[in-house]
C-alpha cells in the first residue's frame, strides 16, 4: 500500500513538470515561441519604452512595450544569453554561455570581448561588472566596453546587484559586499546558493531565491530569514516592484508559478498561472505597471500589475495592499 501511495505521488509529481497545480489567472499577454529551446534573459530598457529579450540559441530580440511588436533582433552569441543590461545612453549590453560581452546600439555590435562564460552583469558606479564562469569579476566602461579591471573571487559567483556604493556579490554559499573600489567590506552567510540576488530599492535589503524558499538578509545587521512559500521546487528568478511594496518570484524546477509578495510581510497578494514549461527571468517595468517573466516554453509573458497595486480585488489576488516609498538600487541582470 505504501508502495502504491509513494508511486502515485511520484506520478503526479511527474506528470506536473514544471507546473503549478494551483488555479490562477493567466497573463495579459504571451510573445508565443519567440525564443526556440527557451527565453533565457529579460531585461526593460530604463525609459520603459522598449523589452529585450534573449534565447537559448544566443539571439536577441527587442521589443516595443506599448505596442508589443518586435523592433529588431541581432544574432552574435554561440550560447545561451544569460544576462542583459540596458543602458541609460539606449546601448545595451548582453553576455552570453559562449563568454561573449557585447556593448550594442540597436542591432548594431559597437563592442565585445570574449573571455569566461558570462553569469551576470551589473550597472556599478556607472561602469559595467560582468560575473564570470572562471570566479572573476571584470569591469568594463559602459560606453566603449574598455577592460579595467579584474577581481578574483573565492567561489563561483551565482548573482550580482548594486545599490549605491555597494556591490553585492552572491556566491555559492556566502554573500560578498564590495565598495566603490571593489574591496571586500563585508561576508554575509548563506546556507544555499542566493539565485538572482537582489537589493531591494532603498538599499536596505537583499533577497533571493532558494529551493522552495525566500532568502532575506538585513544589510546593516546582517541578520538573515528564511521564509517559506507557494512554490514547489526552486524560485529561479526574483523582482522588486520599483516602489519596494512587491517582490515577484518564479519557480523553475517541478514549479514555473508567478506569485507576487507584500514585502510587508511576505504574504501572496497575486497569483499568476504557471508557465507550460520551466521558468527562467521575471522582471518589473521601471513604471512598476507592468511585469514580464520567460520559460523554456519559448514565450514571454506580460502581465499589468494594476489589481495588486491598487490592492483591489481579482482572480488571483487576496486583495493585500499597503504604500511605501523607497529608491536607490540599480537593477541587476542575470
Amino acid at each position: 500500500m505504501a508502495d502504491k501511495l509513494l508511486l502515485s505521488i511520484v506520478l503526479i509529481v511527474l506528470s506536473a513538470g514544471c507546473s503549478n497545480l494551483m488555479t490562477a489567472p493567466p497573463p495579459d499577454r504571451v510573445l508565443a515561441g519567440i525564443h526556440e529551446f527557451g527565453t533565457t534573459a529579460l531585461a526593460y530598457t530604463p525609459d520603459g519604452l522598449r523589452l529585450i529579450s534573449g534565447g537559448f540559441r544566443g539571439e536577441l530580440r527587442i521589443w516595443d512595450t506599448a505596442t508589443q511588436r518586435q523592433l529588431g533582433e541581432a544574432h552574435a552569441h554561440r550560447g545561451a544569453v544569460r544576462a542583459i543590461l540596458p543602458l541609460a545612453s539606449g546601448d545595451f549590453v548582453s553576455g552570453g554561455e559562449d563568454g561573449r560581452l557585447i556593448l550594442w546600439q540597436g542591432s548594431r555590435i559597437k563592442a565585445q570581448s570574449v573571455r569566461a562564460d558570462v553569469i551576470a552583469l551589473v550597472l556599478f558606479q556607472g561602469r559595467v561588472v560582468s560575473a564570470h564562469r572562471d570566479r572573476r569579476l571584470r569591469v568594463w566602461s559602459a560606453d566603449t566596453l574598455q577592460a579595467l579591471r579584474e577581481i578574483a573571487v573565492d567561489d563561483n559567483v551565482a548573482a550580482l546587484s548594486a545599490s549605491g556604493n555597494r556591490l553585492a556579490v552572491g556566491l555559492d554559499r556566502a554573500i560578498v559586499l564590495m565598495d566603490v573600489e571593489f574591496r571586500a567590506r563585508r561576508t554575509l552567510a548563506a546556507r544555499r546558493t542566493p539565485h538572482d540576488l537582489q537589493f531591494s530599492p532603498d538599499g536596505r535589503m537583499l533577497a533571493a531565491g532558494n529551493w522552495f524558499r525566500l532568502s532575506l538578509w538585513d544589510v546593516a545587521s546582517g541578520a538573515a530569514r528564511s521564509i517559506p512559500t507557494e512554490h514547489n521546487g526552486l524560485l529561479t528568478s526574483i523582482a522588486f516592484s520599483p516602489d519596494g511594496r512587491y517582490l515577484a518570484t518564479l519557480g523553475r524546477h517541478t514549479d514555473s508559478a508567478i506569485r507576487v509578495l507584500d514585502t510587508a510581510d511576505f504574504k501572496v497578494v497575486q497569483r499568476y498561472r504557471a508557465h507550460d514549461l520551466c521558468g527562467a527571468m521575471i522582471r518589473f517595468s521601471p513604471d512598476g505597471n507592468m511585469m514580464a517573466s520567460g520559460s523554456d516554453d519559448e514565450s514571454v509573458r506580460l502581465y499589468r500589475t494594476a489589481s495588486f497595486q491598487s490592492g483591489q480585488a481579482g482572480p488571483g489576488s487576496t486583495g493585500l495592499g499597503r504604500v511605501q516609498s523607497s529608491s536607490g538600487a540599480i537593477p541587476s541582470a542575470h
